[in-house]
């Protein structure tokens, strides 16, 4: 099973997070939630790569949960 990384951003980051992976057209599971804290908004991926581009762009939080 591959490892999930949750990556916790403010809202405003979470489009270009998704158009990242719009554009990488990658076979990877996203999933987009709102954080308990108010303003945040938490995408879990399962792709490595496209996680680390999207941190990149963000300078996002991350959690990676097994």
């Amino acid at each position: 099973m591959d490892p999930i990384y949750q990556l916790g951003m403010e809202d405003r980051y979470a489009a270009h997070a998704i158009a990242l992976w719009i554009d990488e057209n990658k076979p990877c599971d996203l999933r987009i939630r709102k954080a308990k804290t108010e303003g945040l908004i938490i995408i879990e991926i399962t792709d490595t790569i496209l996680a680390n581009k999207i941190l990149v762009a963000t300078r996002c939080k991350v959690h990676i949960k097994e």
